[in-house]
């Protein structure tokens, strides 16, 4: 039986695969589906009239991104149900109980005395929970009630406001309320899905995958969206021609139907705290059973029954029973293993072997080369670099280096040029010059901690998250000082980055993994030395920290600079301090105290986002899986 199962599993996803090739072409061949309100209302009933008008107004939208087959436009549609609650409102209902506050926030955004000042009043309740995430400036401001959840796929969060605004052409940031307007805030939800590449998912009939592309990779939602799927293909598009798709077709059907339905709410109820997830059949339970749905009605002011109604699922439906899931200030770590190694092949020779991994420093012979004046092709590729900024910082990708403003200087300028850079450990810090993949160059700064391997910042190596790419035309110079490189040039064979980083939905995710490193074709670090990396102690909050690379607003170009302070603030995987950097700076070496041979973390960002980003330089810290990522890097 187990055979016959594995078979037919696999003679299924070939099919799908053959499928989806052929249903694509089919799809463009067809043009988009006839799609009328009466549709829209036979999935939900309560969808308000404007939205659904606004979605059979938009087909030509829909064809030109694609979404014109049964099996995908049924996806779209659970998702928008799932964001707006049934299309009944395109902005988040802040409308909260103290009960509910109480039941859907933890205890770290809301505590019972704010809960019971704020319940009821939707303004307030959303500049608390949202005003200091996300991009918004802070809780005394407006901008948790201006940037609330809003549209048909629904973004959240000034930075969010942007970066979707800048995607579609809209000033969503400046004017958030187009968000909320039926035929922009389609259009938002549309240019999401393409930019994404939803299509391929719901061609596959991937619920969750289309979950995670849409919420994340925590998938919040995911039972609610089911249940919206299940509706839209059984109520409306099961009827509708297959257009090449009869595998998936026959895939969703069998997923659909008022058993999965029931259990789907199960799961809800179990996950939105309503029911303790060990109920089992007896009366006892039963009773318990119907005590908590009692509890959960009057908290809702909904007819206490006991029973689930239509009416308690459709609440169960609303997004106030997900929403809040991923209101932490701490990543998602939903991804299978975030900590886990990603590579990439830069095309520059298999080098040579690294020998026994080393994680103690080692002042190397200090040999330079012969001829230290740089060559004249460096000098024009240096001319021309900008510095590089991880796109957490900057707030999306719309934003560029040429119009943004870094804060990462903070109060009095303290930073110390270093003068001679052919001592260690000044000769095993590197400048890293590449390819941004935008027409031009970067640059970032490193650590040698082998004979081969430089540790530096992942946004220096991959632009993150998984639409983004991997940089290229690596040439890392150890020690530079103006233009002399004492121990020469060497390109970049192989790189390296956490999973975390390139396996997260958006960038306030992965500024948690911001860790990679480079594999030189060369062992230039006989000759630098290279640091050793060592692990904190929360009881080393308070000691000093030093940065030490290569600012690009210094004057002249090419020199280390040194910037000193304290260690202020330290999670898990981050930490935070005032010290002094600039672009260029990313990827430098932390040392802590009076030890400037052994690294500590990797210097990634300046101010942005929400405290203590907001006030605060901060670096990828050092962990015990970090250490054991590190040594296999050098070990590769």
């Amino acid at each position: 039986m187990t055979h016959f199962l594995l078979v037919r599993s696999l003679a299924m996803a070939l099919i799908l695969s053959l499928c989806s090739v052929v249903g694509a072409a089919t799809a463009r061949a067809e043009g988009a589906l006839t799609l009328t309100v009466e549709d829209i209302k036979r999935i939900s009933p309560k969808a308000q009239d404007v939205y659904a008008e606004a979605m059979v107004a938009a087909a030509a939208e829909f064809e030109a991104a694609g979404i014109t087959t049964p099996l995908r436009m049924a996806h779209f549609m659970a998702q928008v149900m799932t964001e707006t609650g049934g299309l009944g409102r395109l902005d988040e209902n802040m409308n909260y109980s103290y009960e509910t506050l109480l039941r859907v926030f933890s205890r770290r955004t809301i505590s019972e005395p704010k809960a019971r000042e704020i319940a009821r009043k939707p303004r307030e309740i959303a500049n608390w929970v949202y005003g200091a995430r996300l991009g918004n400036r802070g809780r005394d401001t407006e901008d948790g009630w201006s940037y609330r959840g809003s549209g048909f796929i629904q973004l959240t969060g000034r930075a969010n406001f942007r970066a979707r605004g800048a995607e579609i052409g809209l000033p969503l940031e400046d004017d958030p309320e187009l968000a909320r307007q039926a035929q922009e805030g389609l259009k938002a939800a549309i240019a999401y899905w393409t930019a994404r590449g939803i299509n391929a998912a719901a061609d596959d009939h991937d619920r969750l995958r289309v979950r995670k592309l849409v919420n994340g990779p925590a998938a919040h939602g995911y039972e609610q969206s089911k249940v919206w799927f299940n509706r839209a293909w059984t109520q409306v598009f099961q009827g509708k021609e297959a257009l090449g798709f009869e595998g998936a077709v026959g895939l969703a059907e069998a997923t659909t139907g008022a058993a999965d339905e029931s259990a789907l709410f199960e799961d809800i109820l179990e996950r939105s705290g309503v029911l303790p997830g060990d109920l089992g059949a007896t009366e006892a339970d039963q009773a318990t059973r119907a005590d908590a749905l009692r509890a959960y009605q009057r908290e809702l002011g909904l007819s206490e029954t006991g029973v689930l109604d239509e009416a308690t699922r459709d609440a169960l439906l609303d997004p106030r029973e997900w929403r809040h899931e991923d209101e932490g200030a701490e990543p998602l770590a939903a991804i299978s293993d975030p900590e886990a190694t990603v590579g990439f092949d830069m095309g520059g020779g298999t080098g040579t072997e690294s020998g026994a991994v080393l994680l103690m420093p080692s002042e190397g012979t200090g040999a330079m080369v012969a001829e230290a004046a740089m060559p004249r092709d460096i000098v024009d590729a240096l001319s021309d670099a900008s510095a590089m900024y991880s796109e957490y910082e900057m707030g999306g990708r719309s934003v560029t280096p040429e119009s943004w403003v870094p804060f990462s200087v903070i109060g009095e300028d303290d930073r110390v040029a270093v003068n001679d850079t052919t001592t260690f450990p000044d000769r095993a810090i590197v400048q890293i010059l590449f390819d941004n993949g935008f027409g031009g160059t970067s640059l970032c700064s490193g650590t040698m901690v082998s004979a081969d391997t430089v540790l530096t910042a992942a946004h220096c190596i991959h632009s993150g998250t998984l639409s983004g790419r991997a940089y290229s035309a690596y040439r890392v110079l150890p020690g530079r000082n103006r233009a002399v490189t004492p121990f020469g040039e060497c390109g970049v064979r192989r790189a390296f980055v956490l999973q975390g980083w390139t396996g997260s939905l958006n960038a306030e995710e992965a500024r948690y993994y911001d860790l990679g490193a480079l594999k030189l074709d060369c062992r230039v670090g006989e000759a630098t030395g290279w640091a050793g990396v060592r692990i904190m102690d929360v009881s080393e909050v308070g000691e000093a920290t030093i940065v030490q690379g290569y600012a690009a607003d210094m004057a002249p170009p090419g020199r280390q600079w040194v910037s000193t302070d304290s260690l202020r603030i330290l999670w898990d995987l981050k930490g935070f301090y005032l010290n002094d950097t600039y672009g260029g700076t990313s990827g430098s070496p932390v040392f802590l105290g009076d030890d400037r041979t052994t690294i500590v973390g990797v210097h990634t960002n300046g101010l942005h986002g929400e405290e203590p980003w907001a006030s605060h330089n901060a670096f990828t810290r050092i962990t015990p899986e970090r250490m054991q990522r590190i040594s296999q890097w050098i070990a590769e």
